[in-house]
């Protein structure tokens, strides 16, 4: 025997069910629709207050520099960038409301009389085949509820946009409306529907976009207008007539805007511009606030950096065009590069590079990677120096010298070519790269003292007690560098170098914020006096950093640095706006076979150039207590007015007591020789006795 079919079955159904149903539509119709909502409303009104948690949606994080420029759009699971409701353009507002939900400035929340109406037909069909939504009702099923056509989810839908309607107030819930609903090729929300459609921002939408946008709620896929620009044209020009019926525009507005072209500009999603600054500031998040750090990737942040992205562009470019050429190495190039720079006046990291190529590595060299800084150490040796209340113009001689090792072994310092300056003051030690002087100075104020030193000025790394690192024998991070550089060009503060300022979440809160923090470590007259011998190695023609003086074409102090076998290849230097440290080298530590001005420089000086080419050339603001005086160059004393001499800086109280001797006239005077008499024999006896103490005591370590 053949089965019923379904609707034979519903012919032979009893009729009772039929009159019971024509009785629910006939007793509907003739209860007034009044009573009707108060009765609903006694019903909902105590479950309208129970608790429901505020929605937060997975959307895009938008990463913005300094300025408010924005640089990255993180794609989380759906490409959503929230937008406080200042953004969304009258245009768009009105144009959703009059398509959608043409009464919902002037009614609640619900729509009493499309809800029985709906009732009625549902029930009298005994399934849901009307909803009577408003946009308020769209929104608590988009956020809390399934797209399930059922009586208890219409239920619950009522009383979640009861709910709603008395946490938030209309403009509060458009806004997160426009935030959430889908307007198809994967764009979630009205900021992300306006990149993918028109390649600008909802913020600069106009009418005929506004409509458009308007009009794919319904039916994002149908009226798609890269897929069906036909239908995508009728339904944004049926929502320009709705706006001119409701005189949200005059019917003139609406027929020009008609005419205009669907103007459409399928852009390349923005994506992560500076893949690794995003890497550091994740880090930061995560260190600072782990909530955030966790989520930054699908929270829907908007997160304001330190970044300069003028800077940060200069900075990407400089490692692209000026990077030593690379091989492949197991699938990662060599070698590699690390570039950060901060603002020396308040800790901003305003440009960061951590490698070659974030898709092959993304290990951040600029913050993570240690290596051997070679004579860049030499800044916290110097400032060491300086600091102690030596004379800048002290000389030492650059000649063999031997230290001991213990166990009977020797430490024996050499230059770079093994060869050997003699006399040399700190200027012309600093200018030349000087080892052995640089060793000599070391064990002069000693290990400890200059590892005081360099710790204090921003130095985090641990430093080996012994003379080889006032030659960078411990490993530093450029980060670590670039701080420690950040003292001396601010005048003697240790700054807190950070990289987020402020993130503000989807509802528009402030939930992190970050300030400068400066800590005075040195006087002003220490930082500036070590500051000017530092522009030794660009201004003199024997300096290590000559060459890239016309590069970078301002005032600025730099030093070279160099590991043994030439591992590692660095620049560190500044200028009053600009701290930086650039490192090049192989990850996997073999020879570079480049110094640091070849390897690091070309990087160093085109990226400062192209990072400062929109602001003044300052100089390094003299402090009071400076004192400028002529000295000798070989002995570093003050000029006798017959030896080759130059203008040396001082810190006052601190300037040479004695007359260089050497001249046959009277050497205390400092006057020309030929306007004196002879000396006497005793005269010239006692200056040639000055003058062998004088080397005597340069020779000595």
């Amino acid at each position: 025997m053949m089965m019923e079919s379904r609707r034979e079955r519903q012919r032979h159904r009893p009729k009772f069910m039929q009159r019971v149903k024509k009785k629910i539509v006939n007793t509907a119709a003739l209860v007034s629709l009044p009573a009707l909502v108060i009765g609903a409303t006694v019903l909902v009104l105590p479950v309208a207050w129970l608790a429901l948690p505020i929605p937060e949606l997975p959307a895009d994080t938008m990463i913005y520099d300094q300025h408010g420029q924005l640089v990255s759009v993180l794609y989380g699971q759906k490409n959503r960038m929230p937008v406080p409701y200042q953004q969304i353009p009258p245009a768009m507002q009105n144009a959703l409301v009059a398509i959608e939900d043409d009464t919902y400035w002037i009614e609640p929340a619900i729509d009493p009389v499309g809800i029985v109406r709906a009732a009625i037909v549902d029930l009298t069909n005994g399934k849901i085949l009307q909803g009577g939504s408003t946009i308020t009702q769209q929104l608590a099923k988009n956020l809390y509820l399934s797209n399930q056509r059922t009586f208890s989810r219409k239920f619950k839908e009522l009383l979640i946009t009861l709910k709603l309607s008395t946490m938030f107030d209309k403009r509060q819930i458009l806004t997160m409306y426009l935030n959430d609903v889908y307007f198809g090729e994967g764009a979630y929300g009205v900021e992300a529907a306006s990149e993918i459609y028109f390649g600008h921002s909802v913020k600069s939408l106009t009418l005929p976009e506004a409509a458009l946008l308007a009009g794919l709620v319904n039916a994002p896929t149908y009226y798609d207008p890269y897929i069906h620009p036909g239908a995508a044209l009728a339904r944004r020009n049926l929502v320009l007539q709705q706006m001119a019926k409701l005189h949200y525009i005059t019917l003139r507005q609406a027929l020009i805007a008609e005419q205009a072209p669907l103007n459409l500009c399928r852009s390349t999603p923005l994506g992560d511009r500076a893949p690794y600054f995003t890497k550091f500031i994740a880090d930061e998040l995560m260190s600072l606030s782990p909530h955030i750090g966790r989520h930054l990737y699908d929270g829907g942040y908007r997160v304001t950096t330190t970044m300069d992205w003028h800077m940060q562009q200069a900075a990407q470019n400089a490692v692209a065009w000026y990077m030593p050429s690379t091989t492949d190495v197991n699938g990662v190039p060599e070698p590699e590069v690390g570039l950060i720079a901060m603002n020396p006046q308040n800790g901003y990291v305003e440009a960061l590079v951590g490698g070659d190529d974030f898709a092959k590595t993304s290990l951040d060299r600029a913050t993570k990677a240690a290596r051997q800084p070679g004579s860049t150490m030499k800044y916290f040796l110097y400032t060491t120096v300086i600091n102690d209340g030596y004379p800048t113009s002290s000389v030492k001689d650059s000649a063999p010298v031997r230290f001991p090792a213990g166990h009977g072994k020797w430490y024996v310092p050499h230059n770079f070519g093994h060869v050997y300056n003699g006399p040399l003051t700190i200027r012309r030690a600093i200018a030349y790269s000087d080892n052995i002087v640089a060793v000599k100075w070391m064990n002069t104020v000693g290990p400890p003292a200059m590892i005081h030193m360099a710790h204090e000025m921003g130095i985090e790394s641990p430093l080996a007690d012994n003379l080889t690192t006032a030659l960078g024998s411990s490993s530093v991070t450029p980060y670590e560098m670039a701080r420690g550089v950040s003292t001396l060009a601010n005048g003697g503060s240790r700054v807190r170098p950070f990289g987020v300022l402020k993130v503000v979440n989807q509802n528009g809160q402030v939930v992190f914020q970050d300030h400068p923090h400066l800590t005075r470590v040195l006087s002003p007259q220490v930082a500036y006096v070590v500051t000017n011998l530092f522009t030794a190695p660009l201004l003199n023609p024997k300096g290590t950093a000559h060459d890239l003086r016309s590069i970078i074409n301002r005032p600025a102090a730099a030093k070279t640095g160099t590991s043994s076998q030439q591992r590692d290849a660095w620049l560190v230097g500044y200028t009053p706006q600009l701290a930086s440290a650039v490192w090049v080298g192989n990850d996997n530590d073999s020879p570079l076979g480049l110094t640091g001005d070849l390897g690091a420089g070309p990087i160093w000086a085109h990226f400062m150039r192209m990072a400062l080419s929109n602001q003044p050339k300052l100089t390094f603001k003299q402090p009071p207590g400076i004192v400028w005086k002529s000295v000798c160059v070989r002995t570093g004393l003050l000029a006798n007015g017959c030896c080759t001499s130059y203008r040396e800086v001082f810190i006052k109280g601190h300037t040479p007591t004695e007359v260089s001797p050497g001249c046959s006239g009277d050497s205390s005077s400092g006057t020309n020789p030929k306007s004196k008499k002879k000396n006497s024999p005793h005269q010239g006896a006692s200056s040639n006795e000055q003058l062998l103490k004088q080397i005597l005591k340069s020779l000595t370590p």
